[in-house]
């Protein structure tokens, strides 16, 4: 972190600038409480932080904790959430949220307070809360927050009392005002930004589907409706994959399975590819080749059933697995036309039909594939189809490249300018703004002369979260 501070800015721990921190309270199902002394609360959880700058908490939870509980839990304007279990591999555990107004108008009829996956948060009233806030979101940002974590991959724990001594670079108060409404004004423009660009992904995915709903149906070549047939009828071969389980570390034959079905370009990926040791007989049944058909038959996921993908130079001579089945077009159909089809919204109706289940496993076997309606319009009409599918599809892939170009971009943007912020860079610098040193002295007790003033005070407002689910120590 920078260490070197403007002129007026001083540093602190920031256990120093808290006034009572406390763990939250998960407390119990409301159904199974009969004790007079439990309240009803809104539980902000962890779940709720990713979506916190457009719901502010609107899913939490209704509890009943203990009323004494409560009384210490319940969250006021200003409080700062602070993330201590959680996280993951790609997601450290320390995110935070602020609590403002409108946290309290969601559930209004309910006190709010944070889980036992949380910590409560009360700066100093010397503080800007806002402030605070911001800083301990950049440092989240920054990565700096990984060195204060433990436990496995699958759910970290921050180790709060080591990152409570964390030092906070303190700005004169007023300044500090400044730049929390500064970051305020930034970041609601960026939220309304990233809310419209994120229309964009579900706009092209409606595009797409838009093409290649009319390529089928004729309206985009042709006025008149094109024959339909049994798709059975247009293939000259349809075929299960192998039932062998294929593996990442032995030599063999490589083996397509769902993981390399690209649904949304209707390629194939070979990123996560398994090997199989296939006999000659069963390989030769199996061997791909360019211009054959992969379709998902069976998954837990209705969209997924029925998904192709088309056989590249990449992938001839490859081996498929059990739950995909090969399809193999006669004269009568293009395969680029049947990988379109397939996706498009005049056969998914069919196969979601067929396939959809209420045992959990959507499947579609060789029958239900052979049985599914096709619109067969001439060779030629089918090469104009797929040649203007391709081409309105590249468009929406330039479009979808710069919406990837430009949303890595801005979400490079938060920590970019709150390291502006916190080095003083944000907002005009005001020389006549009481210096942070004053402010610090104010905190500590120093002005007074009585330090143990200072601490009397603080362990009167700090609460010390106890043990057990909802009631936690420092870790």
């Amino acid at each position: 972190m920078e260490k070197k501070l403007p002129l007026g800015w001083e540093s602190d721990e920031l256990d120093s600038l808290i006034a009572f921190v406390i763990g939250g309270d998960w407390g119990k199902d409301p159904e199974k409480i009969s004790e007079e002394d439990y309240s009803l609360v809104a539980c902000i959880r962890g779940s709720e932080i990713k979506k916190w700058s457009s719901e502010k908490g609107q899913s939490a939870s209704i509890r009943a904790i203990k009323t004494n509980s409560l009384e210490k839990r319940k969250l006021e304007e200003g409080d700062i959430l602070l993330e201590i279990s959680g996280g993951g591999p790609d997601q450290p555990v320390g995110r935070v949220v602020f609590i403002d107004k409108e946290v309290f108008t969601h559930n209004s009829e309910y006190p709010k307070v944070p889980t036992n996956f949380l910590r409560l948060i009360r700066p100093n009233k010397e503080i800007h809360s806002k402030y605070l806030f911001s800083y301990l979101e950049f440092f989240y940002y920054s990565g700096e927050v990984v060195n204060y974590q433990g436990g496995s991959n699958n759910l970290r724990n921050l180790k709060f009392k080591e990152y409570s001594k964390i030092s906070i670079p303190l700005a004169p108060l007023p300044e500090q005002k400044r730049i929390a409404a500064k970051l305020d004004q930034i970041f609601g423009h960026l939220d309304e930004l990233t809310t419209k660009l994120d229309r964009i992904p579900a706009l092209l995915k409606n595009f797409r589907q838009q093409v290649l709903t009319q390529a089928v149906t004729g309206k985009l070549t042709s006025m008149d409706p094109f024959p339909v047939e049994d798709l059975g009828d247009c293939l000259s071969d349809i075929k299960y994959g192998t039932s062998k389980k294929s593996h990442y570390d032995i030599e063999g034959v490589p083996v397509l399975r769902i993981p390399n079905i690209d649904t949304e370009k209707g390629h194939l990926d070979l990123k996560d590819l398994k090997f199989s040791e296939l006999e000659s007989k069963e390989f030769n049944k199996l061997r791909l080749k360019v211009g054959d058909i992969l379709i998902i038959r069976s998954n837990g996921s209705v969209s997924l059933v029925g998904q192709s993908a088309i056989v590249s130079e990449k992938e001839a001579d490859m081996a498929y697995a059990g739950y995909l089945v090969r399809l193999r077009t006669d004269q009568k159909l293009l395969a680029p036309y049947l990988n379109y089809s397939l996706s498009s919204g005049f056969l998914r109706s069919q196969i979601v039909e067929v396939a959809r289940s209420t045992s959990g496993v959507n499947n579609i076997n060789t029958s239900e594939i052979k049985a599914l309606q096709i619109p067969v319009p001439t060779i030629q009409e089918q090469q104009e189809i797929v040649k203007r599918v391709e081409g309105l599809f590249a468009v929406a892939d330039k479009i979808e490249a710069q919406y990837n170009s430009l949303k890595t971009k801005i979400d490079t943007l938060p920590q970019a300018i709150l390291n502006k912020a916190f080095k003083g860079e944000l907002v005009p610098q005001n020389p006549n703004d009481e210096p942070a040193s004053v402010l610090l002295e104010r905190i500590n007790g120093i002005k007074t002369g009585s330090k143990k003033a200072a601490k009397a005070y603080k362990e009167k407002e700090t609460e010390v979260p106890l043990a057990a689910e909802g009631k936690e120590e420092y870790k």
